[in-house]
C-alpha cells in the first residue's frame, strides 16, 4: 500500500499547518482522501475503485492536484525525531508490560497518523534504560508530545514512567 502524505506550510510559517493524504486499499478496492489541520482529526472520504490502474490514476491526480496548491510530500519537510521511553519495573519486562507496550504504539500511531502529525517508525526494549523505547518522527514535537500522554492512558502503564527526549 502506497500512502501519499502532503502538507502546506503557509509563507513565513515555521511548520505545517495543513495536510493530505490518499492511499487506496486494494484488499477492500476503497481509495482514501484524508486531509485536516495538523494536529487535529480530519476529514475522510471514501471512494470504491474498481481496478489497480484506476487507484494510481487517481493516486496520481492526487499528487498533481497537492503540487499545484503548494502542498509538500512528507519526505521533503524537516520533520522532528524523538524517542519516547516507558520505563518498565523490573530488570525485564513482563508480559504484561509487553502488551501494554504493543497498545500504547498501536493508539499512539494512531493518534498521531489521523491527526496528521506523523508516526512510531519502530519500538523496541531499551535495556540498558529498563525501558521501552519508541521512535517518532513528527512535523510538530509539542504536538506529538501531547498525544503520547494521551496514548498512555490507554494503557496500564504510569504516568511518571513515560519520558519524552528530542533527538
Amino acid at each position: 500500500m502506497t500512502i501519499l502524505r502532503m502538507y502546506y506550510t503557509p509563507e513565513g510559517a515555521n511548520r505545517p499547518t495543513r495536510y493530505r493524504e490518499a492511499w487506496w486499499e486494494e484488499d477492500t478496492g476503497e481509495f482514501i482522501l484524508h486531509h485536516g489541520k495538523v494536529g487535529e482529526p480530519g476529514t475522510t472520504t471514501v471512494e470504491n475503485v474498481a481496478s489497480h490502474s484506476e487507484a494510481e490514476a487517481l493516486l496520481a491526480s492526487f499528487a498533481e492536484q497537492s503540487t499545484h496548491d503548494d502542498y509538500v510530500d512528507i519526505n521533503d519537510l524537516d520533520q522532528e525525531s524523538c524517542r519516547v521511553f516507558i520505563q518498565y519495573k523490573g530488570l525485564a519486562p513482563t508480559r504484561v508490560e509487553r502488551t501494554n507496550a504493543e497498545k500504547f504504539a498501536m493508539e499512539y500511531t494512531a493518534l498521531l497518523a489521523w491527526r496528521g502529525l506523523g508516526l512510531v517508525e519502530a519500538w523496541d526494549v531499551a535495556s540498558a534504560k529498563a525501558s521501552f523505547a519508541f521512535d517518532v518522527l513528527t512535523v510538530h514535537f509539542h504536538k506529538a508530545q501531547k498525544y503520547a500522554h494521551e496514548a498512555l492512558r490507554k494503557t496500564d502503564f504510569r504516568a511518571d514512567r513515560m519520558k519524552i527526549e528530542r533527538n
